[in-house]
């Protein structure tokens, strides 16, 4: 336990997981808007980070892998394609398929909010300790494997 840890009432656990949700959020709009980038949501950071450079994705598979609906991404996508940070094209298949892909100021705005994302996490590591936060990330995967 650290200096600063004082022991609460019970809270559930979806209360706790909130909290470092909220954590996380609130320090990755903060230090995107320190950085000088465009604001860029929790959730425009989530579709960010499910795409790479080179393999574009479809809303849905997109969708699948944020645990959201289509109609939810399709919404962020819109404005991230808006903002010139994704591109969207058809795709094979099916009429109203389309592939989003990044652009490179997509690329650029992702790789600041990751680099955010992992400094944030050493930062839980300095407060929890390193095999606490290891063991946290395992335990947490193997919860909701996919």
């Amino acid at each position: 336990m650290t200096a600063e840890y004082r022991p609460e009432p019970y809270l559930p656990l979806p209360l706790l997981l909130q909290r470092g949700q909220r954590w996380f959020s609130d320090e990755l709009v903060a230090r995107l808007d320190a950085a000088g980038g465009a604001p860029t949501t929790p959730a425009h950071t989530t579709v960010l980070a499910h795409l790479s450079h080179d393999t574009p994705l479809s809303i849905a598979e997109l969708a699948r892998r944020s645990g959201v609906s289509r109609q939810t991404m399709h919404r962020a996508v819109t404005q991230l394609v808006e903002e010139g940070l994704l591109t969207s094209k058809p795709g094979p298949g099916f009429p109203r398929s389309t592939l989003i892909g990044l652009t490179p100021a997509g690329e650029r705005r992702r790789d600041l909010a990751l680099g955010i994302l992992r400094d944030l996490e050493r930062e839980l590591g300095d407060r929890l300790g390193a095999g606490t936060l290891e063991d946290l990330r395992e335990t947490l995967a193997r919860a909701w494997q996919r």
